[in-house]
């Protein structure tokens, strides 16, 4: 069985040692209070912590110095050390400066083992004790410094996912890795929404209402439940995609040219549908964050920090799905995401202005925790997660989202693998009773 997976089994009796836990603050209690809001793209996300978790090799920055190199970072993105309010109108908004921000969770702990014997990281519940708890976290980022017996370093992150999305995620990463370094951030950040404003008169072209949000007058008894129906059963389970195998394998059965990407989501909804055992006549749905940042004309610039991710939607039935070519399942899937251009992306904008005021309920808050049979994929290719650096020698050897409670969710990153540049690990999060069968087929072109 080929299963495409290159890991070691990660001991389950793990013991990370808490050391100390402060507040950083490098808020100006003298400085105007700042307010910036909410905008309909950050409204869409989920309210949540996103735990990211980082490995280093020996030997490591200092935890002085990453904590150092931390605080100049944090200077440059004051929206990771605010708190949410309102303004003065009653509209949601992240404040900070003059005593309102909050500042960051910063964790120091201990692993009396060596780092080698977890190597390569696995997507395990285990991990949860790599990042303090993100239920009713105090600060918008929260950060846990790891450090092992041989002098490696597990660093894990997270952030309120109101406050950023992957390519925000990625420039705050990358310009924390420059600082530790003794370099400027560069390119800064950038805040300013004005590309993100309504047309004049504000019109909607598209449907927004049950495909983004839940009218709250749906929302009844079943919304309660689907909240608590937490499945102890879901796995999450890291498969590798070498470059070999998506190029020749994958992009061998195609007569025309799609991306990576899309490649290789194809082929995880047919494997993943066939794992599932679903009915043949079954509706199945594949939902595909899409950045916004260039579909935008013009487009807003790559440093715009904060959530600028819209949903594409494609449909299939079961069995045409599983009867058909990868190329067709290829070609639902660059449809749907090449329905999301500036014209959409506005009528979002333009929904969120007409909408200001109501209470949004996001369709990924009221779906559970299984999603079948139904997917929603994020692609971290390309958001810079990779690039990671300390310097001191230490190699960036594993990263891998925290773990993930919901079954139907697809995390495409780029392999760390030196042998395999341009290689691809997936994480895809399975009730136990599927993930055997995903294990057999996952590399199978039938």
């Amino acid at each position: 069985m080929n299963t495409g997976q290159k890991k070691k089994t990660q001991p389950s009796d793990m013991e990370v040692q808490v050391l100390s836990s402060t507040i950083i603050s490098n808020g100006d209690q003298h400085t105007k209070v700042t307010q910036i809001p909410l905008t309909i793209f950050d409204r869409s996300t989920l309210n949540f912590h996103i735990p990211i978790i980082y490995a280093f090799k020996p030997a490591a920055a200092t935890n002085t110095t990453l904590k150092e190199g931390l605080i100049k970072t944090l200077v440059h993105f004051p929206t990771l050390v605010g708190r949410f309010g309102e303004t003065n109108p009653g509209l949601p908004c992240i404040l900070f400066g003059g005593g309102e921000s909050r500042g960051t969770l910063f964790v120091e702990a201990t692993v009396e083992e060596n780092l080698e014997n977890y190597l390569p990281l696995e997507p395990s519940i285990d991990t949860k004790s790599f990042y303090p708890p993100t239920e009713e976290a105090e600060t918008l980022i929260q950060v846990q410094l790891n450090r092992f017996a041989c002098g490696g370093l597990v660093i894990a992150i997270t952030i309120h996912h109101w406050v950023a999305d992957g390519q925000s995620m990625g420039s705050f990463f990358t310009a924390w890795g420059r600082s530790v370094r003794g370099l400027d951030v560069a390119p800064l950040p950038v805040y300013d929404q004005s590309m993100l404003a309504p047309r004049h008169p504000p019109r909607c072209d598209f449907e927004f209402w049950g495909v983004e949000f839940v009218p709250l007058s749906l929302i009844s008894h079943s919304y309660n439940e689907a909240l608590s129906e937490f499945n102890p059963n879901v796995r999450n389970i890291l498969a590798h995609y070498s470059k070999e195998f998506i190029s020749t394998k994958l992009k061998g059965q195609l007569q025309q040219k799609y991306s990576t990407f899309e490649l290789l989501t194809a082929h995880l909804w047919r494997k993943i549908t066939e794992a599932r055992g679903l009915h043949p006549m079954a509706l199945t749905q594949i939902r595909v964050a899409v950045n916004g940042r260039r579909r935008l004309t013009p487009p807003a610039p790559k440093e715009y920090f904060g959530n600028l991710v819209i949903s594409a939607f494609s449909n299939a039935i079961v069995k045409d799905l599983l009867d058909g070519t990868l190329e067709h399942t290829a070609g639902l899937v660059s449809d749907g995401v090449r329905q999301v251009g500036d014209s959409y992306l506005r009528s979002f904008i333009d929904f969120g202005f007409i909408n200001e005021r109501e209470v949004l309920m996001p369709n990924t808050d009221v779906e559970g925790t299984v999603l079948s049979p139904n997917l929603e994929v994020d692609s971290w290719l390309g958001l810079n997660f990779d690039e990671m650096d300390f310097g001191c020698g230490g190699r960036l050897c594993s990263f891998l989202p925290g773990w993930v409670p919901v079954e139907g969710v697809v995390i495409l990153i780029p392999s760390l693998d030196e042998d395999d540049k341009g290689g691809v690990d997936v994480i895809v999060t399975m009730l136990e009773e599927h993930a055997k069968l995903f294990r057999q087929i996952s590399h199978s072109l039938a």
